[in-house]
C-alpha cells in the first residue's frame, strides 16, 4: 500500500512538472528571463544562473523572497503572488535547465580562490555541486553575484548560521577570489 501511495505521489509530481521535464516554461518564468535570460542564464554578473540549480533550494529561496524573509526589492513585485505551486513548477523547472558557466571572475585570483575553497566544500562538494537538494550550486556561478551573497552573509542581511560562520574570518579580497574560481568551474 505504501509503495502504491508513493507511485500516486510520484505520478503527480512528475503530472505537475511536465512543462519543466518537457522544455516547456511555466507561465510564472515570463517574468523571469528579464534578468536570469531565457534559459535561466543571467547576462548581468550581479543577477543569478538559475538553471540547473537545484530544486529545493530554489523553492526556499523564491519562498523567501515572496513571503519577506529575504529582502530584495527588485524581487518582490514578481515572487509575491505566486503560489506554492507556482514556485514549486518554476524551480522544477530552472533545476531541468542545463548548468552554465559564467567565467567572469578575476583569472589573476582563482588559483588563491581554490586554496579558499577547502572553507566551502564540506557543504558545496569537491566541483561547487552539493550533494544536498537544500543547498545551493555554486559552480559556474556569476562571480560578482558570488561576492556579493557571501558579504550579505558576513554583514548578517543574509541569514544562515552555517554561512555567516565560515565566512566571518574573510573579507572582500578573499571573497573575490573564491568567487572567481567558482565562476569558472564547469558544473
Amino acid at each position: 500500500m505504501r509503495t502504491f501511495r508513493m507511485l500516486i505521489s510520484a505520478g503527480l509530481l512528475l503530472a505537475g512538472a511536465t512543462g519543466a521535464l518537457g522544455g516547456e516554461a511555466p507561465a510564472a518564468a515570463a517574468t523571469c528571463v528579464a534578468c536570469h535570460g531565457p534559459k535561466g542564464v543571467s547576462a548581468n554578473p550581479e543577477w543569478p544562473n538559475l538553471a540547473g540549480q537545484h530544486a529545493g533550494y530554489l523553492e526556499i529561496q523564491i519562498r523567501a523572497f515572496r513571503d519577506g524573509q529575504r529582502e530584495n526589492p527588485a524581487m518582490a513585485p514578481f515572487v509575491g503572488k505566486l503560489s506554492d505551486k507556482d514556485i514549486a513548477n518554476l524551480a522544477a523547472y530552472y533545476a531541468g535547465l542545463p548548468r552554465g558557466t559564467a567565467a567572469n571572475g578575476d583569472a589573476s585570483m582563482v588559483a588563491t580562490g581554490e586554496n579558499l575553497s577547502a572553507y566551502c566544500k564540506a557543504c558545496h562538494g569537491m566541483q561547487g555541486v552539493p550533494a544536498a537538494n537544500v543547498w545551493p550550486v555554486i559552480a559556474g556561478q556569476q562571480s560578482v553575484y558570488l561576492q556579493k551573497q557571501l558579504a550579505a552573509y558576513k554583514n548578517g542581511s543574509r541569514a544562515s548560521a552555517q554561512m555567516s560562520t565560515v565566512v566571518a574570518p574573510f573579507g572582500d579580497d578573499e571573497f573575490k577570489a573564491l568567487a572567481a574560481y567558482y565562476s569558472q568551474l564547469k558544473p
